[in-house]
């Protein structure tokens, strides 16, 4: 029985949620290794810089994907409603404050003399502490969401929200390495390719062990059994997100790390970089994708659930596989 032909696969959420998982996870990791090295001293200081610049924008492109998806700008407002009662109106809620943080960050950067200011620098730190919990707390709400959805077994798992998390992490992190790459310069950068090369390491190999435990848990439960099976099977996945996604932005980290500033770093940062948020990008679809329904077993006969699509419901907004 082929799933793609009777619809056990779900098709409510799209590439467009994707893309949106995929950069609000950019946003929140960049912005949390962005804050983690503000407080590790002023070598670090560019990496703060380019990593609260690039989590605003993130978000912000991210929520046009999420708007797409919706198809009106008005479902999104509606997304808000209910948090005592809905995880997607506490998502909602929580983005919108990372947001403000955010780009209240990004402005007060752009004034020095603020910045540098015993008040000033007293303001920023507290909105990086705060602003780096609403930014886990984003990270993992894509995670949660997706836990959220009853009819996904797959997706109902407490270890989704931690790999996203991580792997958020590490694409925030591989973000701020292209940036470095891209417009810091080369002496701004060459005391920054060696410490940014290890945190790259360490979060890398975290996130193939998350990774591992996710599938070995799935595999231990019948239901979501099959959709382990099914992303096993994906080349997109084994070969995009495992091969290229992971394993090779560890070697080109520990050739930076061995090189430290010699000729053609840069180069290989900036290929290590883009293939490391290749790799998260391909994860949340590859997830997404890989969703279905379970298999019901009665009296020794195999059962498909059907998928049949829900239009959304206009108080809630989006709504998730039941």
């Amino acid at each position: 029985m082929d799933p793609k032909v009777n619809g056990q696969l779900q098709h409510d959420w799209s590439w467009l949620v994707a893309v949106y998982l995929f950069l609000g996870g950019v946003g929140g990791g960049a912005y949390t290794i962005a804050a983690i090295n503000s407080f590790m001293g002023d070598g670090l200081g560019l990496s703060t810089t380019i990593g609260v610049w690039i989590s605003f924008p993130a978000l912000l492109i991210g929520s046009m994907f999420l708007i797409a998806d919706l198809g009106s700008p008005f479902r999104a407002v509606l997304a808000g409603m209910k948090p005592g009662t809905s995880w997607i109106a506490r998502g909602t809620w929580i983005i919108s404050i990372f947001m403000v943080l955010s780009f209240l960050h990004l402005v007060l950067l752009q004034f020095t003399d603020v910045a540098a200011s015993a008040g000033g620098k007293t303001m920023i730190d507290i909105i990086s502490l705060v602003g780096a919990v609403f930014a886990i707390g984003t990270m993992a709400y894509t995670g949660i969401l997706l836990g959220a959805s009853k009819g996904i077994p797959f997706w109902r798992s407490g270890v989704v929200p931690l790999v996203f998390v991580v792997s958020a992490t590490v694409t925030g992190h591989f973000a701020i390495m292209l940036g470095i790459a891209l417009f810091g310069g080369n002496g701004a950068t060459a005391a920054l390719f060696k410490p940014m090369a290890v945190e790259g390491i360490g979060l890398v190999v975290l996130e193939i062990l998350a990774i591992l435990f996710f599938l070995q848990a799935a595999f231990r439960q019948p239901d979501p059994r099959e959709s382990a099976e099914r992303i096993l099977r994906k080349r997109m996945f084994v070969i995009g997100y495992f091969i290229l996604g992971l394993f090779a932005p560890v070697i080109i980290m520990a050739i930076v790390y061995g090189a430290g500033s010699g000729a053609g770093v840069t180069g290989i940062i900036t290929v290590g970089a883009i293939l490391g948020l290749l790799g998260g990008l391909i994860l949340r679809q590859s997830v997404l994708i890989c969703g279905a329904l379970p298999t019901l077993n009665i009296a020794g006969f195999q059962f498909r659930r059907i998928h049949r699509p829900k239009e959304p419901k206009p108080d809630i907004g989006l709504m998730p596989p039941q």
